[in-house]
């Protein structure tokens, strides 16, 4: 009888201990995922912000935009890395486009970055934010170097797809809604 008392009692602790066990992984499965939702943006890019692959060529200048990941290298003819975006910045797409209707083309990136505004911030804002957002960079192609254009603070949607036809920038926005943007004197603006 005193040997199945210490049997019971022994199954009763390994019970309870299963039963802690349980609770603290279902605990921490909860706030994990609590956890993840409120900090997801300050950690990682939305899943519709998907990079393409590839690569670009202007013929003119004999320079290949080569798109891997959220990366973007431009090459000059023999094969030397020329240029790439800045390693804060993360790519989502680039395109080759004459934005601004100087006969040139621009290189254009759909990219996201740290904070609303970058190093230049308006006088008001104190301090920038730190989840990432999106944003359109553009850059300039002359005499095969590349120069930053436009720098646009965030755009203030959610971009996945875009493309640019006569000098007017298309931008799908995540729940199907298209937007059209022309070059103004200086930037984009929304028609």
């Amino acid at each position: 009888m005193k040997m199945m008392n210490m049997s019971i009692k022994k199954a009763g602790k390994i019970i309870c201990i299963i039963l802690i066990i349980t609770a603290a992984i279902i605990a921490a499965v909860f706030l994990n995922r609590t956890v993840i939702q409120s900090v997801r943006p300050y950690i990682l890019l939305p899943d519709y912000s998907k990079p393409s692959s590839g690569s670009l060529y202007d013929s003119k200048y004999g320079i290949e935009f080569v798109r891997e990941g959220r990366r973007i290298k431009a090459y000059s003819a023999p094969g030397e890395v020329i240029w790439e975006l800045p390693g804060e910045v993360k790519a989502q797409d680039c395109i080759l486009a004459d934005i601004d209707h100087d006969k040139e083309e621009e290189l254009l990136v759909l990219c996201w970055r740290r904070g609303r505004f970058g190093k230049h911030r308006p006088t008001w804002v104190k301090h920038d934010e730190l989840k990432w957002s999106q944003h359109i960079f553009i850059y300039e192609i002359e005499d095969s170097v590349i120069r930053p254009k436009w720098m646009a603070s965030d755009i203030g949607m959610e971009a996945v797809s875009w493309e640019c036809s006569d000098g007017v920038l298309s931008i799908e926005d995540t729940k199907g809604e298209e937007s059209k943007w022309v070059w103004r004197s200086w930037g984009l603006e929304r028609l």
